[in-house]
């Protein structure tokens, strides 16, 4: 009887023992190619000299880290992760099929968020707390009401894809490095404003635009606008001696619906307290496929009240904008 335990012991000890197999190992080298080309084109109006601090707003900091994200090729789910320096690095990832989801980290106004899923990533900016009401005038009576959130501009996001990407199986001691590849481009348009033609430019204290009908955010994986429209409230550069008044600003791009318009409302202060708004549809620039250089320039005559004046769009007594409802009839 003892022998026979002492057998099945000897057995169970051998069952047990491990054995050399091969398994699965790899070595990912993620190459990445960072574009910080800016997609617009700024005509001699845009004196960037003057005010250096539109154009570091369009080109945003440059990125320190990247975040990879690596997706189940079937359940489109995050499966790992990994935090790399812009050019790319090395990393340890299982053996698999994957889609790649690779973005730049550290933006001031712009989050990113649903990363969970691989279509569910996008970028976002918060709301100011403002929002504007956007009524279409129906051919026959008035048409629908919309309300807009104004969100923060935006500044520059870089992101990069990779579908289907495959790490194989070496055997051990025989691991090779698989390189991953990736273009990182901006995830924001950038576009210019100028209205050209002010009388009496010399009397305006301060002067702001909201542009209505953007999107609210886009998505990462596949570039398509979430699905809320918001509006960008941008501060403008009055030119006094040429009677302009210029901006320029980042934006995640137009709201997508067709029956969604692209108008500007112009905000001015004058010296005399009046507050003046004016109200402008460039939806046709705005989806001009031959305005690549992303120029909007208005020129209808622009009159700025004298410091008598105390009618207009707004009450000169109103102080505080934040929050304020501003109703826009378009059509």
């Amino acid at each position: 009887m003892k022998r026979i335990l002492l057998l099945l012991l000897i057995l169970a000890l051998a069952a047990c023992h491990r054995i050399p197999m091969y398994e699965a190992s790899s070595g990912v080298f993620l190459r990445l190619d960072l574009q910080t080309e800016l997609d617009a084109e700024f005509s001699e109006n845009i004196d960037f000299a003057a005010h250096p601090e539109l154009l570091a707003k369009l080109t945003g900091k440059a990125p320190e880290m990247v975040r990879a994200c690596f997706y189940d090729a079937v359940s489109h789910e995050l499966v790992a992760e990994d935090y790399l320096p812009p050019e790319g690095g090395f990393i340890h990832i299982p053996t698999g099929v994957y889609d790649v989801l690779v973005y730049s980290l550290g933006t001031e106004a712009t989050q990113v968020d649903g990363t969970r899923t691989r279509a569910g990533a996008y970028a976002f900016t918060s709301a100011t707390g403002a929002r504007v009401k956007v009524q279409t005038k129906a051919d026959s009576g008035e048409g629908a009401v919309a309300e807009q959130a104004v969100i923060w501009e935006p500044d520059p996001l870089y992101a990069g894809r990779i579908a289907g990407a495959v790490i194989p199986v070496y055997p051990e001691g025989e691991e090779e490095s698989v390189v991953l590849a990736s273009v990182l481009k901006r995830s924001v348009e950038s576009w210019s404003l100028e209205i050209r033609e002010v009388e009496g430019a010399e009397r305006i204290a301060g002067a702001e635009a909201y542009v209505i009908g953007q999107a609210a955010g886009r998505y990462l994986w596949d570039g398509r606008s979430t699905n809320h429209p918001a509006s960008l409230v941008c501060p403008l550069v009055v030119n006094a001696a040429k009677g302009q008044l210029w901006t320029v600003f980042n934006t995640f791009g137009k709201f997508p619906e067709a029956e969604s318009d692209v108008v500007v409302d112009l905000l001015v202060t004058t010296t005399g307290g009046a507050r003046c708004s004016y109200i402008f549809d460039v939806t046709d620039q705005w989806v001009n496929p031959d305005n690549t250089a992303h120029r909007i320039v208005i020129d209808v005559l622009v009159e700025i009240p004298d410091d008598n004046y105390s009618g207009g769009g707004f009450d000169p007594l109103v102080e505080e904008w934040d929050g304020e409802e501003i109703d826009i009839i378009v059509g």
